[in-house]
């Protein structure tokens, strides 16, 4: 039932950021992380991790993995700031339009 009710959570923060105006976009370079209930992508330099669709990111994610990470570059758009995803916890969105590398995958099973 908890995951039922984050995956509803999710759903609905990921549809009032795709309401809210996003920035023109960028290119982003840093750290994905993935497991059975979120995902996030922290940008090189900082320790804020910004709530991302793990569907965007399947590139970037080991087949037979249930969780993970991986240094990656991606082009895509930041939402405004706001309190989205998993309990409000992530200060954006990062909308991924294209996965541009990967490197450094690994598995967190």
């Amino acid at each position: 039932m908890k995951n039922l009710a984050t995956g509803l959570l999710l759903s609905v923060s990921l549809l009032f950021a795709g309401c809210a105006t996003q920035s023109p976009a960028k290119i982003y370079k840093g750290s994905y992380f993935y497991n059975f209930e979120s995902s996030s992508f922290t940008p090189a330099g900082s320790d804020e991790a910004w709530c991302v669709d793990s569907a965007e990111m399947a590139k970037a994610q080991l087949p037979s993995a249930q969780s993970g990470t991986a240094e990656v570059v991606v082009q895509g758009s930041l939402s405004p700031k706001g309190h989205y995803c998993n309990l409000g916890a992530s200060k954006h969105v990062l909308k991924v339009f294209k996965v541009l590398s990967v490197a450094n995958l690994r598995s967190g099973d």
